[in-house]
């Protein structure tokens, strides 16, 4: 398991390479400042190889999952990230199927709205909000805010479309906001996470193993069979 590990590292070098030689001869190409930077995180990453170890507690975040699953990942992230969007389309259908699913894997959710994403902080405390209900409710609206995130981020009526997201799921959203009753626990997250070393979003720690950014799927696989 390892072995197919360290190739997937070895692959991401090759690809970061080839994508800042790509850059080099073309330029105007659209996008390239964002293409600069995932290049550079997975290029660091695979210069590291050997993940760095954090012990994070769950805390009292919602649990997606077998709460006694092997493999827990714990994930700071940010409503309003685009790379976080991006893991929830590409990457979390596949690691719902199959391991989360099956009892091998246990997600938990933790709030680390960047102060420059200017209505991650009220998304975060509406997800919280909806968690109120239950854990359940919780991932319900977590998807939701993911899946229309067009619809509500940046928009000048985000927070009645956030209210409104609760209303579809049968709890109350616009109270809960109101009177402020999630903010401290989103804050909380947010020192938790600095205190961890997290300083982007997402960040994930696989059983405590540090992962920065949004990794295609088979990193994330290789990552979580080396645990099992």
């Amino acid at each position: 398991m390892k072995n197919n590990l360290q190739n997937l590292w070895v692959g991401l070098s090759f690809l970061a390479v080839g994508l800042i030689v790509g850059l080099t001869f073309n330029n105007g190409s659209v996008g390239k400042a964002d293409l600069r930077n995932t290049v550079k995180d997975d290029s660091q990453a695979a210069e590291q190889q050997e993940l760095e170890f954090v012990s994070v507690s769950v805390d009292d975040d919602a649990v997606l999952g077998d709460a006694n699953a092997p493999v827990t990942i714990i994930e700071f992230s940010d409503f309003q990230c685009p790379y976080c969007a991006r893991f929830f389309t590409d990457t979390m259908g596949s690691l719902k199927a199959e391991y989360i699913d099956k009892g091998l894997v246990k997600l938990v959710f933790r709030d680390f709205p960047l102060p420059s994403h200017t209505q991650a902080q009220l998304a975060a405390e509406a997800a919280e909000c909806a968690g109120e209900t239950s854990d359940e409710k919780y991932y319900e609206y977590h998807d939701m805010l993911f899946e229309k995130t067009a619809s509500w981020s940046y928009q000048e009526d985000a927070e009645e479309k956030l209210i409104a997201y609760g209303d579809e799921i049968g709890v109350d959203i616009r109270t809960c906001l109101a009177n402020g009753e999630q903010t401290e626990e989103v804050q909380k997250d947010y020192a938790a996470a600095r205190g961890y070393g997290v300083s982007g979003t997402p960040t994930f720690f696989i059983n405590g193993k540090k992962l920065v950014g949004a990794y295609p799927w088979d990193v994330i696989k290789a990552l979580i069979d080396e645990e099992l």
